[in-house]
């Protein structure tokens, strides 16, 4: 079941990095998706960078909240990344955003090596 959930939560970021390189990449050339891993201390790191469109400060803002997207009507429900960072901090983890207009954006994930799940109410 960790593993299925932690697929999702790397499934969804994946894919929305796919569609900002897409839109901002058009012509099909020059687009760049990276995944790095890193391991400190008693965590693991999970990097996910594009080249794509990029976000500003108000919607790296409110990223997280459910039903919110920035992608174009019939692309998406905005439930991605809401249950990408609830999952990441039932595992004890955290998810940051590091993003600038027309640049690209980098995810960070933060995991515990050994952790326990953290049992919250669904939502």
């Amino acid at each position: 079941m960790l593993s299925r959930k932690l697929n999702q939560v790397f499934l969804n970021i994946i894919s929305n990095a796919i569609y900002a390189i897409k839109k901002q990449h058009a012509n099909g050339e020059g687009g760049v998706l990276s995944i790095t891993t890193e391991h400190q201390g008693d965590f693991i790191y999970v990097k996910i960078g594009d080249n794509g469109t990029g976000m500003d400060e108000n919607t790296r803002k409110r990223l997280f909240e459910p039903f919110f997207t920035t992608k174009d009507v019939g692309e998406g429900t905005g439930l991605g990344l809401s249950i990408s960072y609830n999952t990441i901090s039932k595992h004890n983890g955290t998810i940051t955003v590091n993003s600038e207009p027309n640049v690209g954006t980098e995810f960070i994930i933060k995991l515990p090596l050994e952790h326990n799940i953290v049992n919250q109410p669904s939502q």
